[in-house]
């Protein structure tokens, strides 16, 4: 699918992408905090629903390039509608109350989550004006995240007694899953009639899985998603630690404000280069993680939540821009399966990091650690930033252009 003429976000295969992802993320968000539960209940350990989990990851990750070859050589919304399938039918497996049938579903959904996110923002690479594809990393991450403030709280209340309740669980995963395939299955039918009206975008890309040509920005990714686990999975126990209760609000505050700014940096960006974008970016994770290292009371975390999501934010839309405008037209699939790895390899690795600095230097030394992968990207981002694109041209509409040595 060619890059659409118009300069309005408000294209058909936009409106359908962002449909289409948003019920694959409920799908994953609205199981996330039950498999655990349901493990517990078929008389598995926290070790065992570990591994559940590592089923999910392990075939995401594993198999994310080769998704992203065959998007190039087949259809990116195709790959998206395929890892739609994928994920409702591992979660049908799961209605079979077995740890076996939990752990089939789970890699199931794996390879469906690598389709997803994969054929997603590939065909987010065509969907995207040039001039605005920081704004549209914006909204289409915005759309994804949304999924994380209500699903997660629906998945919980329909399985709240456990037993037969985990199976309406997993029906309204799976459903939701499902009711994306006709909306994906509309995208490929418009993608191809594009395609029969507009030249292809490129040349195809070098032979090979991974792109080297995003890996600027798969790297600038990774050193806010290393840095996810320390906020996120970890907070709770730090808040513990520190003798503050109630700690649901840090997670509302940083969801809602991720949803909401996303759209308004990622517009930014458009407008002050990449560049200056992510720099801002990390710069406001810094002074968020700062203040979650200093905290002693729930008023320094929020602040310290709030930093960091709008730091998180720009640097999560404003990277995904920057690997859509460093993309071969030509092998967008697999630049954005290169992309979309710092995500699940930042959810992995972080959270070995994050635990192995918890035990080694206290909860408090874990985040004085994600410090110092922020002060990492800011090193990064240096070192790399006379081969980013201009923001004169960005904003013409012509190709990236990178600064000249």
């Amino acid at each position: 699918m060619s890059a659409p003429e118009s300069q309005s976000l408000a294209t058909r295969p936009f409106v359908l992408l962002c449909a289409a992802m948003f019920l694959g993320y409920a799908n994953q968000w609205v199981l996330t905090p039950i498999i655990p539960l349901y493990v517990h209940d078929l008389g598995g350990s926290a070790f065992v629903a570990g591994l559940a989990l590592l089923a999910f990851s392990v075939p995401s990750f594993a198999v994310r390039p080769l998704v992203g070859y065959l998007a190039d050589k087949w259809s990116a919304a195709g790959v998206l509608l395929a890892g739609l399938a994928l994920l409702g039918s591992g979660s049908l497996l799961f209605l079979m109350p077995l740890l076996a049938t939990l752990f089939v579903g789970n890699v199931v959904r794996g390879f469906g989550w690598a389709g997803v996110n994969t054929g997603g923002y590939a065909t987010l690479a065509s969907a995207a004006p040039a001039t605005r594809r920081g704004e549209a990393a914006g909204y289409y991450s915005s759309v994804t995240a949304s999924a994380t403030i209500a699903f997660p709280a629906l998945g919980l209340w329909l399985g709240a007694g456990g037993g037969a309740a985990y199976q309406h669980v997993f029906v309204v995963s799976a459903v939701v899953a499902l009711v994306g395939v006709p909306v994906a299955w509309a995208l490929v039918k418009t993608a191809k009639a594009t395609e029969k009206m507009a030249p292809a975008g490129g040349e195809p890309g070098a032979a090979g899985f991974i792109d080297r040509g995003v890996l600027i920005a798969t790297g600038l990714n990774l050193c806010q998603s290393l840095v996810w686990a320390s906020v996120m999975a970890f907070l709770p126990l730090y808040a513990r630690s520190l003798g503050i209760e109630n700690i649901g609000s840090f997670y509302i505050l940083v969801g809602v404000t991720g949803v909401f700014v996303r759209p308004l940096l990622g517009k930014k960006s458009d407008a002050i280069g990449r560049g200056p974008a992510i720099a801002i970016g990390l710069g406001a994770q810094l002074l968020g993680l700062a203040a979650l290292v200093a905290a002693n009371d729930i008023t320094v975390l929020l602040v310290g939540g709030f930093f960091t999501a709008i730091g998180m934010s720009m640097i999560g839309s404003t990277t995904t821009a920057l690997a859509l405008d460093l993309a071969n037209p030509g092998s967008r699939g697999r630049a954005m399966a290169t992309y979309s790895i710092s995500y699940q390899l930042g959810a992995g690795v972080g959270s070995l990091i994050s635990g192995a600095l918890a035990d080694a230097f206290g909860l408090r030394g874990m985040y004085l650690g994600s410090v110092v992968i922020t002060i990492a990207g800011l090193a990064l981002l240096a070192s790399a930033w006379r081969m980013l694109p201009r923001p004169s041209r960005q904003q013409t509409g012509a190709a990236p252009a990178r600064a000249r040595d």
